[in-house]
């Protein structure tokens, strides 16, 4: 048998390697090593990123080619300087002032929010100011369409809707504060077979249930019952890609400042997607009923709540892991502090059926709302709530005794009156990183929430805004440019997932308000 030609060409032989002295035995890192490692690579990922947005926002910094042979650390350090001195600029404003105190006031502030942003923590304290706007804002109502809505998102200054009728609709902030249609896009039974060749033809043949806006301005994302997550230009409302999920999608969120897509269906499954791409990434299971919303910031993590199992988890997707935390308050069970705002003993105390909503109010923090009308504050680092305010949008009316009973007794009649029952909280919104949080039901207030900064346990009401209908969505954007926060509220007729509330009255529209900040 011959033999392999590799073998027998010399040349072609490994050479044995020489000796070399032992090394010493290095041992294995602590956890505080690790730790330590894994903040310096976040904090390395945190001053590129940070080093593009100065690139981003200093349209008069001079190009890369004129700079071309300069060394990393010196166009990081010719950056920082063009960045203050920008800032200096806008602070100033032709006032006189002490430069080397601005230089230090613009510095520290800067740094310390940036560093919070990274962390993950709230450091934005915007209730107080906002609460002291609510008496002379007026909300502005925009009428949309004939069926019921079920959701908005911002893009600041683009706004977008869906409804029941599958709609889609580009709006733009007008001067007024009044958003003015721009263009729409209309699906139907026509759109039941996909056209996977030309893409361009295809819409959502049932009830759109959700949308999300890119951050970056290019994409817009609509669930629906028909199973379908289509994938659309945010500039034209032309689809991109149609992409099947084999259930009803619920509820769609951004990973912040990416083009990560995170998707709650009615199959008990959350899915990730990459818009870019195009493509499906990864499955998260945990949930043992219908996935009702979702909520996630800037890292690769995201927190849902699962209707009827009473709980929200939180997932730690890179590391393919999650934490829940268990609701169901009732009577027996009241996990409201006695030294709470609004206390009170004759209040009645309802069981908690489900968790409607929820929002990330920081990386570690999430407020959710349940249909019994309680409000929850929670931290990762508890699995009970911090603070929970039960009936927070208060009681239905009380039905008359001829309307509950068909007893011509009038004893009878009364006794047989159903006790009265809480707002459900359909819709939470918190501004990221800050301490300001909105909650919606079918009541016809929207409320807004201030969480206790020092202790970071509890919160108390601020005020609210009247509103007519089931509120199904709320999203905002704050505008550095103008100094101010935006408010979009998006009410209905009845609930955006289904008819078992009945029509509440009110209006299909899209209510609107500004606050300085």
């Amino acid at each position: 048998m011959a033999g392999d030609p590799f073998l027998s060409d010399p040349s072609r032989k490994r050479k044995r390697p020489t000796k070399s002295k032992p090394q010493p035995r290095r041992e294995k890192p602590s956890a505080a090593r690790d730790s330590e490692i894994s903040s310096a690579s976040e904090d390395e990922g945190a001053n590129s990123e940070q080093e593009a947005k100065y690139e981003r926002q200093d349209g008069d910094i001079s190009s890369d080619e004129e700079f071309f042979e300069e060394s990393a650390a010196d166009k990081r350090r010719r950056l920082a300087k063009q960045y203050l001195q920008n800032l200096k600029e806008q602070e100033i404003a032709g006032d006189d002032y002490d430069a080397q105190d601005l230089d230090d006031d613009i510095l520290a502030r800067r740094l310390q929010d940036d560093v919070a942003e990274n962390k993950g923590k709230m450091y934005k304290f915007l209730a107080e100011k906002v609460g002291l706007q609510l008496q002379e804002r007026t909300p502005r109502t925009t009428r949309v369409g004939l069926k019921n809505l079920t959701g908005v998102a911002v893009k600041y200054p683009y706004i977008y809707t869906v409804s029941k009728d599958m709609e889609l609709v580009k709006w733009k902030a007008g001067k007024q504060g009044r958003p003015q249609r721009v263009r729409h896009a209309k699906g139907g039974l026509r759109f039941v077979n996909i056209n996977t060749k030309n893409p361009a033809a295809n819409h959502h043949s049932a009830p759109i249930n959700c949308v999300a806006a890119s951050h970056d301005g290019r994409f817009v994302v609509t669930g629906g019952e028909d199973a379908r997550l289509i994938i659309w230009s945010a500039e034209t409302l032309l689809c991109m890609k149609v992409l099947q999920t084999r259930a009803p999608v619920n509820a769609l969120a951004f990973r912040r400042n990416t083009d990560q897509l995170y998707a709650a269906c009615a199959d008990l499954r959350i899915r990730t997607f990459s818009v870019n791409q195009h493509a499906q990434l990864e499955i998260l299971y945990g949930h043992q009923d219908n996935i009702t919303d979702i909520s996630a910031l800037a890292r690769e993590s995201c927190v849902s709540v699962g209707s009827r199992d009473k709980t929200a988890m939180y997932w730690k997707i890179a590391e393919e892991s999650r934490l829940t935390f268990r609701g169901g308050d009732s009577e027996r069970k009241s996990r409201k502090r006695p030294d709470s705002a609004g206390d009170d003993d004759s209040m009645p105390r309802f069981s908690e059926g489900s968790i409607e909503a929820v929002c990330m109010v920081d990386e570690t923090h999430f407020v959710t709302g349940s249909d019994n009308g309680n409000v929850a504050f929670w931290s990762l680092g508890k699995k009970k709530a911090l603070f929970t305010q039960p009936v927070a949008h208060g009681l239905l009316p009380q039905h008359a005794p001829t309307q509950a009973s068909a007893e011509t007794d009038a004893e009878l009649a009364a006794a047989q009156v159903a006790l009265r029952q809480p707002c459900w909280i359909t819709a939470v919104y918190a501004v990221p990183y800050s301490d300001l949080f909105i909650t919606g039901s079918y009541s016809g207030e929207v409320k807004l929430w201030r969480i206790d900064s020092e202790s970071y346990r509890t919160f108390t009401p601020v005020g609210l805004l009247a509103v007519q209908g089931c509120v199904v969505k709320i999203d905002g954007a704050e505008v550095s440019d103008e100094k101010k926060l935006v408010v979009y509220v998006a009410t209905s007729k009845e609930h955006r997932l289904g008819r078992w509330l009945g029509s509440v009255g009110g209006r299909n529209a899209v209510v609107s308000v500004e606050f300085d900040v």
